[in-house]
């Protein structure tokens, strides 16, 4: 028993074991903090490139957007108003990471985890007014937080009416109908109620 006690005061009272211990550690920590200040350089400068690569919106487009977010947020959608007003980079081009994707006809888009949402031309001008804006920024603060085109489609033509965008106003609009088509491509579900316009379950 003594000589295990002994043997063990040995170890324990061991500087350069600890030296050796507390360096191994050291370089680890430094590892690891230079691996991930080159993650953060890497992602910030690929966040600053989506920006710098597309247009910044005109004074007048972004103020028709601060009202459509002011409408989302009146309207009870306040997490989604926060979400835009906070955390969304707009643009009013593509960035380099967009037009390198094939697309049709597009309102909005969003590049998720980076929150910058892109507003063609088209947001401006054919959306009859500020709810129908309203509408199109709604379905792209659900791309914000990470859900796909079938939950935001979905969210927004259940909530359609809570915005006021409602089918007695808006049914000879452009964007309504788009809307409304790409809702049932993408969520059928919604459209199986013979005994409403189109088989809609939410009117």
């Amino acid at each position: 028993m003594k000589q295990k006690s002994n043997t063990g005061a040995r170890r324990a009272n061991n500087p350069a074991g600890a030296v050796r211990a507390s360096g191994r550690t050291g370089r680890f920590v430094r590892r690891i903090t230079i691996c991930l200040g080159v993650i953060l350089f890497c992602v910030s400068g690929f966040y600053l490139s989506l920006i710098v690569s597309a247009d910044d919106l005109r004074a007048e487009d972004r103020a028709q957007v601060e009202r459509a977010i002011t409408l989302i947020d009146k309207s009870g959608f306040t997490a989604e108003a926060f979400y835009l007003r906070n955390l969304a980079a707009f643009r009013g081009g593509d960035n380099w990471l967009n037009a390198a994707v094939a697309k049709e006809n597009a309102y909005a888009a969003t590049n998720f985890p980076f929150a910058v949402v892109t507003l063609y031309p088209d947001f401006f001008t054919y959306t009859l007014d500020d709810t129908e804006r309203a509408a199109i920024l709604l379905h792209e603060a659900k791309h914000l937080t990470g859900f796909d085109e079938r939950h935001a489609y979905s969210f927004v033509w259940q909530n359609k009416k809570a915005l006021g965008w409602t089918i007695d106003r808006y049914r000879d609009s452009v964007v309504w109908q788009e809307v409304r088509n790409q809702t049932m491509e993408v969520e059928p579900n919604l459209f199986v109620c013979d005994f409403n316009e189109f088989g809609d379950c939410t009117e």
